[in-house]
């Protein structure tokens, strides 16, 4: 198949991870041109557009998806918004980059799939830490067998505080819809070939006690076993004070592998106060290399008609763990996942 030379891109969503993938395709890739940007709020479009030089700007966007020179589409619209999004921009015959969660119930993942799929476009997730060049790396030495059997995993995601966030505006099971989903996508690629079995989730509002009865959740643990044997671990909080805490474990039969670093870099400061470091305080930071990778693969993707990874497949998976989550938490018992969640 002949590729394409350049790739007309288009954003839906002009929002702060919108504005950060908008600005890696315009000043970070080669091989694709930022064409449009659609945002309903008024003027966003256009900020962002004069800021990188993009020529077209919309409201709606259904127009943007219909300008003749957008071949592909990132999604970068609140989580409620994406399977329609993904449907809109699929049934047009654009190839599609949806921010995570692609959809929130099965039934919606399921008709993003299949728009995708009857269209005959990509479908690409943006599950970032599968493009880190330390969780890549660790993905790879499982792989060739250097742990062995896994046995016990573990994911941390601990976003920087203090938290800031109005727990009035943040949806209900946020935590797990938009924060662990990308542990459990992590967990599950790093377990490959393994299928979760069974979930077993605690949450509580640790860092906005004060905001509990409202359905606000901040913090949880969840235990996932696998088919394979493997026990896996994952937790999360709002507001981790030193800094953006995103790292993975791995530990098997022969050995161990780990992942992540809050830390900037190796370099330590030794004063009369001790030892200090630099750390991570935004993911925009940390993972510009990934997310800028994630999105150089999905524009190759769309040149050469070969689709990669993570697929529309992945972020069903790992949305049929949050969702047994959820249920876990309002049981307070452990969740079966079956073969027909889990596909």
């Amino acid at each position: 198949m002949t590729e394409k030379k350049t790739v007309g891109v288009g954003l839906i969503g002009a929002g702060r991870i919108g504005t950060s993938h908008a600005s890696i395709v315009a000043n970070r890739l080669t091989k694709a041109d930022l064409v449009a940007i659609a945002d309903p709020v008024p003027g966003a479009a256009d900020k962002l557009a004069t800021a990188l030089g993009c020529p077209s700007v919309y409201t709606d966007a259904a127009a943007l998806i219909a300008d003749p020179a957008v071949e592909a589409v990132i999604i970068a619209t609140p989580a409620r918004f994406h399977t329609n999004m993904v449907e809109l921009a699929a049934n047009a015959g654009k190839a599609v980059f949806c921010e995570k969660p692609m959809a929130l119930t099965l039934a919606e993942a399921d008709r993003a799939i299949a728009a995708a799929k009857s269209n005959g476009v990509l479908l690409q997730v943006g599950f970032n830490r599968r493009w880190d060049q330390a969780f890549s790396e660790g993905f790879d030495a499982i792989k060739a067998g250097k742990v062995g059997t896994p046995q016990l995993l573990r994911s941390v995601t601990r976003d920087p505080g203090p938290f800031k966030g109005d727990p009035a505006k943040i949806p209900q099971w946020t935590i797990f819809f938009e924060t662990l989903i990308h542990d459990f996508d992590t967990l599950l690629w790093l377990n490959s070939g393994a299928k979760p079995v069974e979930v077993f989730a605690t949450a509580d509002a640790l860092v906005r006690p004060d905001a509990k009865a409202q359905g606000h959740l901040d913090t949880s643990v969840v235990t996932i076993r696998f088919d394979n044997g493997a026990i896996a671990v994952a937790e999360a909080n709002f507001s981790a004070l030193y800094g953006y805490d995103i790292r993975g474990e791995v530990f098997g039969s022969a050995g161990m592998v780990t992942m992540g670093d809050v830390r900037r870099s190796s370099m330590t400061l030794f004063g009369a106060a001790g030892t200090s470091n630099d750390t991570w305080r935004m993911d925009t930071d940390e993972f510009i290399d990934a997310y800028t990778a994630q999105l150089a693969a999905f524009v190759q993707s769309v040149r050469s008609g070969y689709a990669g990874a993570p697929t529309g497949s992945d972020a069903r998976s790992a949305l049929a763990v949050a969702l047994a989550c959820i249920e876990s938490v309002k049981t307070n018992q452990p969740v079966r996942i079956s073969d027909k969640d889990f596909q």
